[in-house]
């Protein structure tokens, strides 16, 4: 696959009317899309960025890292380390805890990568360093292969099961079977307290990387004319392996389309990975379409509508014209998320403040805003700067702060009410404060992705 974007969406059979429209939804909808990336007969058709976030910077994927563990099983299966039935109890026996239920003993690799070994929802939590024999040790709700129950730490099974007939965590075991094939970088992979990739969460990868995975799995798991991808285990990952309803069926549930390996199974003889907050991985084999999202959004369901009642039935539209086809690229170019406006319309109430939320110290350095906020989760000292006139990249670090990870942040004043912005480049979280200052005392509220919410009102402590 060539990843050099096409002259026009045209040249690979994509209206860019329809493009235009699928952008106008997005913006309707208020859900907050970092990348789009989409692939049409093998050609990179769209590369929507909304700035600050880049297709090539490695973003957090949560569940959508279980595919690339799915895919790792796969390999192990292929070079005969492991088998579909193999038996959790069996690879992992050092782990196996004493009076266990007698389900354990059947659970296979099958059940765990079809979300269906029966275990009981709180096995899905840990508390201890050995997540491995805690997962394991927990009570089964339903027999094995019998109820579907989306379990993550299932998924870690997975993830050990690998490294213990390889002797590699998932990430350097998939190096030079799956990531240098595709010409992806060497990802992040988070680890357990046992030093195991979490599976099935926990990878980084930006969205050009998850677009190279789906279009070789669109491709049959080929890649520059080389087999990279198990065959066997792509037919059975992508297939409808259990039914997901439960017993009740929805045809415009997206998640209630029948599940593969660690694949679901959706709308229009499609499938994906995905994960929390939008990050998406979705191929159309009828449309020979691969769409590939990183984002920071709350309704999944509608992110994904969006595709199926816009951006894939641009396949089926007329060609835009001329001018559609470059005000499509010019807009693509142009797209970024909303930051504060700024119309200098009130000062800085400088000092502390305090509520029953945390306390909050407030200070203009020119034209700078500089934010400390304590609270029961956030150290003392920790302070973030926000730019009023552009958005201000902050590596807290490098301030002498402590640091909570490079931010983007940005401040603005609208009729007399602050808001402060920050995003996180590599992940879906972002967050806007607002402070209106209602006699003495402030009205604050906080909202956002990956956050609490509320409004707080907080009274002065000390001025600065």
């Amino acid at each position: 696959m060539n990843m050099n974007l096409i002259p026009f969406p045209e040249d690979a059979g994509l209206s860019s009317k329809g493009l235009l429209q699928y952008l106008d939804a997005v913006e309707r909808s208020g859900l907050e899309h970092h990348t789009i990336l989409v692939a049409r007969h093998g050609k990179l058709t769209a590369r929507m960025c909304f700035a600050p976030y880049d297709h090539s910077v490695p973003h957090m994927l949560f569940s959508l890292s279980k595919l690339f563990t799915s895919a790792a099983a796969g390999f192990a299966v292929q070079e005969g380390l492991l088998a579909w039935d193999s038996k959790v109890v069996d690879i992992l026996a050092d782990d196996v805890p004493e009076n266990t239920d007698p389900h354990l003993t059947e659970v296979t690799l099958h059940h765990l990568l079809t979300m269906s070994s029966g275990l009981e929802e709180s096995s899905d939590r840990t508390e201890t360093n050995e997540w491995a024999r805690e997962v394991m040790g927990h009570a089964f709700a339903h027999a094995p292969g019998e109820w579907f129950h989306y379990n993550s730490h299932g998924t870690y099974l997975v993830s050990k099961m690998v490294q213990t007939v390889t002797g590699l965590t998932v990430r350097d075991y998939l190096m030079p079977r799956l990531f240098a094939p595709l010409g992806i970088p060497a990802p992040d992979f988070d680890l357990s307290p046992e030093g195991v990739c979490c599976g099935g969460w926990g990878l980084h990868l930006s969205g050009e990387s998850i677009l190279r995975m789906g279009q070789c799995m669109l491709d049959g798991g080929r890649w520059e004319g080389r087999q990279v991808l198990p065959p066997e285990w792509l037919e059975r990952a992508s297939k409808k392996q259990v039914d997901n309803s439960n017993g009740h069926p929805d045809p415009n549930n997206e998640w209630n389309q029948g599940y593969g390996y660690q694949i679901w199974r959706t709308r229009g003889n499609r499938y994906r990975g995905d994960g929390a907050f939008g990050q998406i991985c979705m191929v159309s084999p009828d449309k020979d379409m691969v769409v590939a999202i990183t984002a920071g959004v709350k309704d999944m369901g509608e992110e994904m509508r969006l595709l199926h009642e816009y951006l894939f039935p641009a396949a089926d539209m007329e060609p835009g014209t001329p001018e559609e086809q470059k005000a499509f690229r010019e807009r693509e170019a142009a797209l970024s998320c909303p930051w504060p406006g700024n119309d200098d319309s009130g000062e800085v109430p400088e000092g502390v403040w305090k509520s029953d939320e945390g306390q909050l110290s407030l200070k203009q350095y020119g034209r700078l805003i500089a934010v400390s906020f304590t609270d029961e989760d956030t150290p003392k000292g920790t302070q973030w700067l926000y730019g009023l006139d552009a958005p201000y990249f902050c590596n807290a670090e490098s301030l002498g702060w402590k640091p909570l990870g490079n931010m983007i942040r940005k401040a603005g004043w609208e009729k007399g009410v602050l808001s402060l912005e920050s995003r996180s480049p590599d992940s879906p979280f972002h967050n806007l404060l607002t402070i209106q200052k209602s006699g003495e005392d402030l009205t604050v509220t906080l909202k956002g992705v990956g956050c609490p919410e509320w409004e707080k009102t907080f009274t002065r402590v000390a001025k600065a």
